[in-house]
């Protein structure tokens, strides 16, 4: 009876060749990683969020998480520095529009 042939993946030598990259896996991994750390860390949003501030909170964490290189470092500090700049920016438009 003849033998499956198996193939190695990521073999170079292997007829398909090297693997392809998975560096954008590895960043979405990252990327979750600190996300879900900084949530656990935090808890649930307060309730004075609305779900689009919510949103606002996570692009904001995950950008300052990139301004630092991608590197480890505080997860929690990067989430509750981007809930207060929320809370700032919430701040100055209650007071643009109650100047009116």
């Amino acid at each position: 009876m003849p033998r499956k042939r198996s193939v190695e993946t990521g073999n170079p030598a292997s007829p398909e060749g090297a693997s392809p990259a998975r560096k954008p896996a590895r960043r979405r991994k990252a990327m979750a990683a600190a996300a879900g750390a900084a949530s656990s860390a935090v808890g649930t949003f307060p309730a004075d969020f609305t779900p689009s501030e919510r949103d606002e909170v996570e692009r904001l964490a995950y950008f300052y998480w990139q301004e630092r290189g991608c590197q480890h470092g505080s997860p929690e500090e990067d989430w509750f520095r981007a809930e207060e700049e929320v809370r700032r920016r919430r701040a100055a438009v209650a007071q643009t529009n109650g100047s009116r």
